[in-house]
C-alpha cells in the first residue's frame, strides 16, 4: 500500500473506530448503569419479602431507633452496607433495619461488571473488525482513482513520446537536408501534441462553446488528409452533402477528431471508414473490431483494449451534450462500429 494509501486508510480508520468505540462505551455505560439498577431493585426485593416470610438465612435483622418517613421502605447503600428501614407492628419507637449481605451485593456487582466488560470487548472488536472493513471500502475509491490517474499518465507519455520523437527525428533530417517529407512529418507530430492537448483541455473546461459558421466541407477534407497520411492503408469514403454548419469550431473540430482517430485506430488492415454529412447528421462508420460494451465507450477511461487513454469518446460525449447534439452508437463486434451525430 503507497504512502497516501496508507495515510488515508488510518485516517478513515482512527474516524471510524473512535466514533463507533465512543458510541459503545457510552451504551455499555449504560447497560451496566441499569444492570446496578437492576440488582438494586432485586437486592431490595428480596429484602422486602425477608420482611413478611423471614426465611432467607443469610439477611440479617437489627431493631433500630424509628426513622423518618422519607427514610423509609427504600434501599440504603453505604461503604460497607446494604439495608432497608420497615416498620414494626405496633411499635411508636424502633424501625426494623434489614441487612442484605454486602459481600454478597459485592460479588453480584463484580459479577455484572466482568459480564459487561465481557461484552464490551466482543463488541469492541466486531466494531475494530467493521472499522478496517469501512476503511478498506471508503480508500476503494482513491485507490481506484489513482490507478487510473497512473495509467492516464502512462498512456499520456506513451502518445506524447511518439510525435516529439518524430519531430526531433525529423529537425536532425532537416539539419542535413531540405525534406518536404521531414518538414511534413513534423507538421503532422505536431497537430498530434495539438490534438492531445486539445483533449485534455476539452476534459477540464466548462467554458460555452460559442457557435459560428464552420466550413466543414474543408475541416472533414483536412482531417482526411492527415489521417491518411497517419493510416496510409485505410480506405475513405466521403459523402458530404453540406458545405457549413452552424456549430462551434473546436467542438466539432474535436468530434471529427475522436471519432476518425477511433475509425482508424481499431480498423482493419485495408478497412474502410466512411464519411457522411447533411445539414441534420454526421455519420462515421467503419469496418473495424467492433465494440463489446457499446454502452461503456462513453465513460472516461474506459478501454477495451491497451490501446489510447479511454478519453477519446467521453469527450465526444461531453461536446455533444454541450452543443445540444444526439450520438448514437450501432456497434456489431468483429464487424464494425457506426457512430451517429444529430447536428441540431
Amino acid at each position: 500500500m503507497k504512502r497516501y494509501e496508507r495515510e488515508s486508510f488510518l485516517k478513515s480508520f482512527l474516524l471510524f473506530f473512535t466514533t463507533l468505540l465512543i458510541l459503545n462505551s457510552v451504551i455499555f455505560y449504560l447497560y451496566f448503569r441499569e444492570q446496578k439498577i437492576s440488582l438494586h431493585v432485586e437486592i431490595f426485593n428480596k429484602i422486602k419479602l425477608y420482611n413478611y416470610n423471614f426465611k432467607d438465612n443469610s439477611i440479617k435483622i437489627d431493631i433500630v431507633p424509628i426513622k423518618k418517613r422519607d427514610e423509609m421502605y427504600i434501599l440504603h447503600i453505604t461503604k460497607d452496607k446494604i439495608f432497608a428501614y420497615f416498620d414494626i407492628p405496633n411499635s411508636k419507637k424502633s424501625s426494623l433495619e434489614i441487612i442484605y449481605p454486602y459481600k454478597k451485593y459485592l460479588n453480584s456487582l463484580e459479577e455484572i461488571r466482568k459480564n459487561s466488560l465481557f461484552y464490551y470487548a466482543i463488541s469492541s472488536f466486531i466494531l475494530l473488525i467493521l472499522s478496517i472493513i469501512f476503511s478498506i471500502y471508503a480508500i476503494n475509491p482513491l485507490k481506484k482513482a489513482l490507478y487510473l490517474l497512473d495509467e492516464f499518465l502512462k498512456d499520456i507519455i506513451h502518445d506524447l513520446n511518439t510525435p516529439i520523437s518524430s519531430i526531433f527525428l525529423n529537425l536532425k533530417i532537416l539539419k542535413q537536408t531540405d525534406s518536404v517529407e521531414a518538414i511534413k512529418r513534423v507538421e503532422y507530430s505536431t497537430k498530434k501534441i495539438g490534438s492531445l492537448y486539445g483533449n485534455l483541455e476539452a476534459i477540464i473546461s466548462n467554458n460555452p462553446l460559442t457557435k459560428e459558421e464552420v466550413d466543414i466541407e474543408d475541416l472533414i477534407l483536412q482531417k482526411i488528409e492527415y489521417y491518411k497520411y497517419l493510416y496510409p492503408s485505410i480506405n475513405f469514403i466521403i459523402n458530404i452533402q453540406t458545405k457549413t454548419i452552424y456549430t462551434s469550431q473546436d467542438g466539432i473540430e474535436r468530434i471529427l477528431d475522436n471519432l476518425i482517430s477511433n475509425a482508424c485506430k481499431y480498423n482493419r488492415e485495408n478497412g474502410k471508414v466512411n464519411i457522411t454529412i447533411d445539414e441534420d447528421k454526421l455519420s462515421i462508420e467503419d469496418t473495424g473490431i467492433g465494440i463489446k460494451n457499446p454502452k461503456k465507450v462513453f465513460n472516461r477511461y474506459y478501454k477495451e483494449t491497451q490501446r489510447g487513454i479511454g478519453l477519446g469518446l467521453n469527450i465526444v460525449k461531453k461536446l455533444c451534450n454541450k452543443l445540444g447534439y444526439k450520438i448514437e452508437i450501432n456497434s456489431i463486434y468483429g464487424i464494425g462500429t457506426k457512430f451517429e451525430v444529430t447536428l441540431r
